[in-house]
């Protein structure tokens, strides 16, 4: 069932006009966050944005480059940039933010974070939630690519009030889950979700990143974790 804040949208979407754009949700998502990769295609469908899915692509490399993997990580990258080609695609949606700054700075594709989709369509979007929240911003948004008011809009929107934390916007705090350190480092990975929880003090946290909502809602005991797609499509 779709929540309020869809409820009463405006079909016809103001951005990425012209060549049909691809929706690429990220490993994490298309493989273990299948819920929010449904509620992304159902957000960019009720947005009226003409998108498309390629099962073919891989991985987007990141991974790969992250741990110095470089020669990998540029075959990867060719047999994608061909596969993108092939398919004429020359615009890409993610909710990402591994994928997002690796196919702006590595790839040199034109790509969008599903934030700055939402938010430049803000005004299609009706108020229908309330109270505190705290929006964690993910490291390669914030501090890498200055994606900051774009999230805050949406949420405000949403009708959330915003409490910001200690360590917000492009001095965020890292979750513990990226560059590869809970695959090597599990436990040191934990105790910096711990303490980025403990500087979190709303009961309710939202993110826009699947590394950032998966790490912190298997360390977190007393809040809620929740991913942004979930404040817009609500049972």
């Amino acid at each position: 069932m779709r929540g309020d804040f869809f409820s009463k949208i405006k079909t016809g979407f103001g951005g990425l006009k012209g060549d049909t754009a691809l929706y690429y949700p990220g490993c994490m998502t298309r493989y273990s966050l299948v819920e929010v990769l449904n509620n992304y295609k159902a957000i960019l469908s009720d947005l009226g944005v003409d998108f498309r899915t390629i099962n073919e692509l891989k991985c987007c490399g990141s991974p790969l480059l992250n741990a110095g993997y470089k020669e990998d990580f540029e075959k990867i990258k060719e047999e994608n940039l061909k596969i993108l080609q092939r398919n004429g695609i020359t615009k890409i949606i993610t909710n990402c933010p591994h994928c997002y700054n690796i196919f702006k700075k590595e790839y040199g594709v034109g790509v969008e974070h599903i934030t700055q989709i939402l938010a430049a369509n803000k005004h299609k979007l009706v108020s229908g939630e309330s109270g505190e929240v705290t929006y964690h911003d993910p490291c390669l948004l914030a501090r890498k690519n200055n994606i900051i008011k774009e999230p805050r809009e949406v949420l405000k929107q949403a009708g959330f009030k915003l409490i910001e934390p200690f360590r917000t916007k492009e001095r965020t705090f890292c979750c513990g889950a990226g560059s590869g350190v809970k695959q090597n480092s599990p436990k040191i990975a934990n105790k910096i979700a711990t303490r980025r929880l403990n500087q979190l003090k709303s009961k309710k946290i939202i993110v826009s990143c699947p590394y950032c909502y998966a790490h912190l809602k298997e360390n977190a005991s007393n809040k809620k974790i929740i991913e942004l797609s979930e404040t817009i499509t609500e049972d």
